[in-house]
């Protein structure tokens, strides 16, 4: 004697004008699903139904992953806190293991609490099309220490400077340190915050380049430096509390974490994903085989 079917069952059940909690509590299955069976069946027959759940593809069970993989996704993750593209990149060109975002993220849910992030439109990007065009300036303030950082926009180059108060003289002390890292520079952008007004920008146009400050709730115009003070936080320094005898060490870490972001650390916004210091040396390229195309015609 044969055995009824899931779908034979919840369709007499159904047909004898049972009720759907009855339905749901013999099948053992959602309401909704049911309602969708019995709607399939109504319109192709019960036969014709089962037919087709026999000859259905059945969906492919995802590979199961070596505990090594795990470990390695799991132990990236801690170490620098990156997302799912740039291990996934940190994988292919360090280990030469490829695996796909679905399977990365699969593994990071079930290793951590990861965070919805909800788009925001904050309109167009501040564009840069060449190296030293376009500097972005802020600080960045933690429990005894302050760290004044900025960003070259096209090259992601960062340069940070740890000081222990916010005042005009000392954000000018970071800026000059700054300047002498990056040479010369069009323009240098930072909000109005107290250590930007004063002799800041009087000692930025007289390196012979021009100041900006940003525009007051327009979160758009220091975007690309505001992205490197959550990293910051996030990869280096954390959320703790320093002193300011903490200052020299503090900046060497800094110094360290800084040569890791130009060397080792995967950005999105640079072509293929490219450290800083790989897109130097592949815009340099460029530039000279412009060069030598314009000096041959």
């Amino acid at each position: 004697m044969r055995t009824l079917t899931q779908y034979e069952v919840a369709w007499n059940m159904y047909r004898a004008e049972s009720k759907m909690e009855q339905i749901v509590a013999t099948v053992g299955r959602h309401r909704a699903t049911i309602y969708r069976w019995l709607k399939r069946i109504k319109r192709v027959g019960i036969m014709e139904f089962l037919r087709r759940k026999l000859t259905a593809k059945r969906r492919r069970q995802p590979r199961k992953l070596e505990t090594r993989i795990r470990h390695l996704i799991r132990d990236i993750r801690e170490r620098h806190g990156w997302c799912g593209q740039k291990i996934q990149k940190e994988l292919r060109v360090k280990y030469g293991i490829c695996l796909s975002l679905m399977t990365i993220y699969r593994v990071l849910k079930t290793e951590f609490k990861l965070r919805k992030h909800r788009r925001r439109d904050r309109g167009s990007a501040v564009v840069a099309t060449g190296p030293r065009q376009l500097v972005e300036h802020d600080t960045v303030v933690f429990e005894g220490l302050f760290a004044y950082t900025s960003i070259d926009v096209y090259t992601k180059e960062p340069c940070v400077v740890m000081a222990t108060d916010l005042l005009s003289e000392t954000g000018t002390a970071a800026f000059l340190r700054q300047k002498a890292y990056y040479g010369h520079v069009q323009c240098h952008q930072s909000d109005e915050g107290p250590e930007f007004m004063g002799v800041f920008p009087d000692a930025v146009t007289a390196t012979g380049s021009r100041h900006r400050y940003s525009r007051p709730y327009k979160k758009n115009d220091q975007a690309h430096i505001e992205n490197f003070n959550r990293s910051l936080r996030s990869e280096c320094l954390g959320w703790g509390k320093y002193k300011q005898e903490d200052l020299e060490w503090v900046q060497a870490k800094v110094d360290a974490w800084t040569k890791h972001w130009m060397e080792e650390r995967w950005h999105m916004g640079l072509p293929d994903m490219m450290t800083p210091a790989e897109h130097l040396k592949w815009y340099d390229a460029g530039q000279r085989e412009n060069e030598s195309v314009a000096f041959a015609m």
